[in-house]
């Protein structure tokens, strides 16, 4: 991933984002953190970046009412469901369709390395360009 890439991070867990936030700023990209979900569609209101990680479990506004949200907002930004929990208990508290509907690019547990975190964001953005309609890519 040759270029800098925009990221917004939705979180509640700053044991978390801070560390992650600081590796990926190491690898040249800029990344802007959020604690919630309605700080999230805030910003990505004002200047929307070039991918998503959204905390699948958070209060007040969880990750699905905020993608839900941000849906409103951009149909097209990949978003990244970030969990601490097993799959598993994600699909017994959501419905994997819903999520597929709501435009879900994939998961990324907590407790996996960063680097498997970079390969998802590499796969993830280089899908995202090759299914843009070819009149809405740029050259």
């Amino acid at each position: 991933m040759g270029n800098k890439i925009r990221i917004l991070m939705i979180d509640d867990e700053e044991d978390f984002t801070e560390p992650m936030a600081f590796w990926l700023r190491s690898k040249g990209h800029d990344v802007d953190t959020v604690i919630s979900g309605g700080l999230g569609v805030e910003k990505i209101e004002k200047d929307p970046p070039d991918i998503v990680f959204l905390d699948i479990f958070m209060p007040v506004m969880n990750g699905v009412e905020t993608l839900k949200k941000i849906r409103r907002v951009n149909l097209d930004i990949p978003v990244i469901m970030l969990t601490s929990a097993v799959i598993e208990n994600v699909q017994e508290a959501y419905s994997m369709e819903e999520l597929n509907k709501l435009g879900v690019s994939g998961f990324f547990k907590k407790k996996d390395s960063f680097e498997e975190l970079a390969r998802l964001l590499e796969i993830t953005l280089r899908l995202h360009k090759n299914l843009k309609r070819p009149d809405d890519r740029t050259e």
